[in-house]
């Protein structure tokens, strides 16, 4: 995990004493979790597939 300045740790703490969520920069810097997009729906499955499209 990276290290927080000072400043960065006092402007979590207003976002967590206001109720806020934090700004994904802070997600990344104290969570260790890779940049990942996933898209996510109702019914999706983890079953692979190939389609053959006709172009």
């Amino acid at each position: 995990m990276a290290r927080l300045t000072e400043q960065e740790q006092q402007e979590i703490f207003r976002f967590i004493e206001a109720g806020k969520p934090l700004p994904e920069k802070y997600r990344f810097l104290l969570f260790e979790d890779k940049r990942e997009v996933e898209l996510v729906w109702n019914g999706k499955t983890g079953e692979v597939c190939n389609i053959v499209l006709p172009f």
